[in-house]
Parts: C-alpha cells; sequence; structure tokens
C-alpha cells in the first residue's frame, strides 16, 4: 500500500516557530528514509495553532532538505490567488525539482472570513468563482486555454518539463465528481469527521474522462499508534484536547497531554470516547484498520496525520505503520 503524510505543523506550547518548522524538516526526511510516497504541508491562517500560512514556500524548504520524496500542497487554498500566480509558483518548483512537486488545491479559506477578507482585500469570491479559478489555474499549467479565454495569449514561465501533479482536495461526492470531470487526483479529508462515504472514490473514477491521466485516491487519515492501546490513547489526546476546543469555540492551541488539568484531562479523555475521526491502537491494530479502510473504499494511497510533540515518537509512529504497510 502507497503511504504518505500530512502535516499542518502544529505549534506546541513552548516551541517557537522556527523550532516547529525545523521539526518538519526533521520529519520529512525521516518520512523519506521510511518510503513514504509524498508529504503534504497545509494551509492555515489567523491562527497560532499552525505555523502553515505559506505553504509554497514550506514546500521549497522540505524539498531542498529532501532527496526523493514528493512534496505538495494539501493544499493551496485557491480562493486567495490569481491563477497565473499558482501557476508560475508551482511551475517553478517544479522546475527545481523536477518530479517531485503536487499541487493540491482546495475550495476552503483555511481560516476566518477576516483573513479570508485580508488575503481577499475585500473581494467576495462566490463558490462557482473558486471553481472556475482552479480550472483556469489547471488550464494554464497544462497550457490547455481555449483561443476564445481571456487569457489565452498567456504562457507559463518557467515551464518545467515534468508538470506538478494536480490534485483537488475535497470531502464529498460533489467534489469528487468535479474533480473526476477535470482530470484531477482526489484527496478525501476523511480526518475532518472521521467519515468517508463508501462509494465516493468510485464516485470520482465514473466522472472521470476516458484516457485520464490523473486516475489518482487518496484518503487522508488522523492516527495515533503506538506499543500499546494505553500509550496510543495518552498520545492522542493533544489532537482530541484541540479538537475538543475547536468544538467549544475556545482558542486554545496544542498541549501535550501532560500539560492537561486533571479536569481538562477528564473531559477530554470522555471526548476521545465519542470521537471517531482519530484511529487508536497498536502499530498492528492501526494498520489493519488503515489497510481494511482503503480495501473497503477503493482508495489507492493513504495520507496519514498525527499530532504529537516528539518528532522523534512522530517518526517511529510513522516507521513502524510503513513496515506494516508499505510497499
Amino acid at each position: 500500500m502507497r503511504l504518505s503524510a500530512l502535516e499542518q505543523i502544529p505549534l506546541f506550547a513552548g516551541r517557537t516557530p522556527r523550532r516547529a518548522i525545523e521539526d518538519t524538516v526533521r520529519l520529512a526526511r525521516g518520512l523519506e528514509d521510511s518510503g513514504y510516497h509524498r508529504f503534504w504541508i497545509a494551509e492555515h491562517h489567523n491562527t497560532s495553532a499552525f505555523v502553515s500560512s505559506a505553504p509554497d514556500l514550506l514546500m521549497m524548504h522540505m524539498l531542498d532538505a529532501t532527496d526523493r520524496i514528493r512534496v505538495g500542497s494539501g493544499g493551496i487554498m485557491a480562493m486567495h490567488y490569481g491563477s497565473l500566480q499558482i501557476a508560475e509558483r508551482f511551475a517553478t518548483l517544479a522546475t527545481l525539482f523536477p518530479g517531485r512537486v503536487d499541487l493540491g488545491l482546495g475550495r476552503a479559506p483555511g481560516g476566518d472570513m477576516l483573513a479570508a477578507r485580508a488575503l481577499n482585500q475585500g473581494r467576495f469570491i462566490a463558490p462557482e468563482a473558486i471553481d472556475a479559478l482552479i480550472d483556469e489555474t489547471v488550464a494554464l499549467l497544462r497550457d490547455e486555454l481555449p483561443a476564445g479565454h481571456r487569457y489565452a495569449a498567456l504562457g507559463v514561465h518557467p515551464a518545467p518539463e515534468v508538470l506538478p501533479e494536480l490534485w483537488l482536495l475535497g470531502s464529498s461526492g460533489q467534489s469528487a465528481a468535479w474533480a473526476g470531470a477535470h482530470d484531477l487526483g482526489y484527496a478525501y479529508a476523511q480526518f475532518f469527521t472521521g467519515r468517508q462515504q463508501i462509494d465516493v472514490m468510485n464516485h470520482y473514477r465514473a466522472h472521470l474522462p476516458q484516457g485520464a491521466s490523473s486516475d489518482r485516491t487518496l484518503s487522508a487519515m488522523c492516527v495515533s499508534a503506538a506499543p500499546t492501546r494505553d500509550e496510543a490513547r495518552e498520545q492522542a489526546l493533544a489532537a482530541a484536547d484541540f479538537r475538543l476546543a475547536l468544538r467549544q469555540g475556545r482558542a486554545v492551541g496544542f498541549r501535550a497531554p501532560d500539560a492537561l488539568s486533571p479536569g481538562r484531562r477528564a473531559e477530554v479523555e470522555a471526548h476521545l470516547e465519542r470521537d471517531t475521526a482519530i484511529v487508536i491502537g497498536t502499530y498492528d491494530e492501526v494498520a489493519e484498520t488503515l489497510r481494511a479502510f482503503a480495501e473497503n473504499h477503493g482508495t489507492d494511497e493513504l495520507m496519514l496525520i498525527s499530532y504529537i510533540d516528539d518528532v522523534e515518537v512522530k517518526l517511529a509512529q510513522y516507521g513502524e505503520l510503513a513496515a506494516r504497510l508499505a510497499g
């Protein structure tokens, strides 16, 4: 099974942003050594919880620090950019690092509406306009703008020998159909809710054009795996604490489990019993759950995400899962 990883670069209490980025470089190198196929960076704005407001800049840093692993955006929130801006930036990355760049495009804002207004200077971006912008970006990269298009005379420079792999991020049948119809890979954010429609990947494939070049699917899933179930549950408390705080409307960042007060720990543990978005267990148990999920949902690739403050522990987890699943 092909394995990849997604990183939002959570900023744990007591860490500096620079340290978080340095740890992410260590993570990327370790994932490459463990045989992971790709490593994506998310996009988040107006939050101190994540250090990922500029994914393309972070991608450059990760690409420069690694040799083989594909590096991509998970994703670029298209509404905040111009089509030519995205195309030129990723064409430049693909020129510098041929055959290693992914462009994952998202429709969401990646932050609150205040940040969206500042990023777009007050312009309102309707959902259909976002779809048109993504379509335009893809056409620019593929040099497929129709003759009558207002930007038909534009060329994307530098022109890379190998185009970035193009993906759409989503979590619905509608986005799956759109990705298929536009011949893009489809990445499903299962970790948002812990749910994925059983037939959504088949729905995607049913909409691919004949002779499609981008028949690729992946599901992004949150994991907490350790030598024992108790260790895995303890490890998962950091993610559960953050997810519960979001649900409660509280501006709380990431905290290591030992930083939780007794009262908060009890609250988070109770929430963890109800939250199905994190796959928790021993290495063998989590690997088996992931394998069964991929088979049942017809997904080609699993992209793992976890929230662990110690990068070496996180790498050990990913390495153990790769030993059981990769290949």
